[in-house]
């Protein structure tokens, strides 16, 4: 049985690298398009720097291919020695359908372990990489930061573009502030000036800007623009500095460092208290996604056949859109009760445990 353990294991493993490449390939794609186009627009970051930005996106995009991966072979594989009678004949040796399933289980736990320690460790830190790097563009060569003809999306708050330059000076140059979340970003206020001084501070970390025959709009809730002329406007200063740029979010932290965080802000408040604690909940649960995909997967595997290969995988990619939209689902839910927010966080572990135990029982009598 130990040469049927490696046969299983060797196909599990096999499939699921290389469902892990495809869907990583995809998912990076995505990221560079949306995360890094500052990088590219109006920019020529060092091949370094964009290396090490597929660095740091990759064990964030590992925290979903990873368990939809380990899915994918588990429905391919057992639909496959369902197809050809494999199954059959290890039954027909005496091995139990839960023995013949042992190598499955141990690579979900291999998985699972793996997962919790990139959820719990590296994940956090390569999201604050990748908010880095964006800064660290800039600080590479911030002179670049603002080319004529290129909308600058770099700052979270702030749309500048600028239609000539000559130098340290610039022409044309339009500011939108978009406000924040609360306002739905929308702008609020509007500022042309003819000409500014670019001047640029590398020790501070900042840029500034002196405009010149400025006009400046104020834009309130209502949407009506009052505007105001100038001859000169103070130096606006634009923060490159990734000290000041540090951001205390849940999902930027190690869970160590939320515990830390939490035991040094007994005043924090309950909501954000509670952020923090559905936050470690969340990568908890989450991490068992290959052992819950593993005890549904390899009975409804069985029911599949070689030609319907396909629904196979359509079926696993239902199957995990379901388990993760549980988990979106409790994400956005703006409740202050951690109990509830661990309910929803665990629910679809316990109901992918009550249903593979069905499955099971029922694939036993077949």
């Amino acid at each position: 049985m130990l040469t049927a353990d490696r046969y299983i294991g060797k196909q599990i493993i096999a499939t699921t690298l290389f469902a892990v490449m495809i869907l990583s390939g995809v998912f990076l794609l995505g990221n560079v398009f949306k995360e890094a186009r500052p990088l590219f627009v109006g920019q020529h970051p060092s091949p370094y720097l964009f290396l090490e930005f597929i660095i740091s996106v990759l064990p964030f995009s590992l925290m979903f291919t990873i368990p939809f991966s380990f899915l994918a072979a588990v429905m391919l594989v057992f639909g496959r020695l369902s197809a050809d009678n494999e199954l059959v004949a290890m039954r027909m040796a005496g091995r139990s359908l839960p023995r013949i399933a042992i190598p499955v289980f141990t690579v979900a736990i291999t998985l699972s372990a793996f997962c919790f320690w990139l959820n719990v460790q590296i994940a956090p830190q390569a999201k604050q990489n990748v908010k880095d790097l964006l800064i660290q563009a800039v600080q590479e060569d911030p002179n670049k930061f603002l080319d004529p003809g290129v909308v600058q999306t770099q700052l979270d708050d702030k749309r500048i573009y600028v239609t000539e330059r000559d130098g340290d000076m610039l022409y044309g140059v339009h500011i939108h502030d978009i406000g924040n979340q609360e306002n739905q970003f929308r702008e609020t206020l509007y500022t042309y000036a003819e000409k500014a001084h670019l001047a640029i501070d590398i020790e501070l970390g900042q840029l500034q800007l002196r405009l010149e025959d400025a006009t400046i709009e104020t834009i309130d809730k209502n949407g009506i623009h009052t505007p105001i002329s100038v001859a000169a406007v103070n130096p606006v200063i634009f923060d490159f500095n990734l000290e000041k740029k540090k951001r205390i979010r849940a999902s930027y932290m190690t869970n160590t460092e939320i515990h830390n965080y939490l035991e040094s802000t007994p005043d924090l408040d309950p909501e954000k208290r509670a952020e923090f604690k559905n936050q470690i909940t969340h990568r908890r649960s989450y991490s068992l996604a290959c052992i819950a995909f593993a005890l549904v997967g390899v009975p409804l595997g069985m029911t599949t056949r070689r030609k319907e290969s396909s629904s196979g995988f359509a079926l696993s990619l239902a199957i995990g859109m379901g388990y993760f939209l549980f988990h979106i689902f409790a994400n956005q839910s703006d409740s202050e009760s951690t109990q509830i927010s661990t309910l929803l966080y665990w629910l679809p572990n316990f109901l992918a445990l009550i249903i593979g135990i069905y499955l099971f029982r029922r694939a036993r009598r077949r």
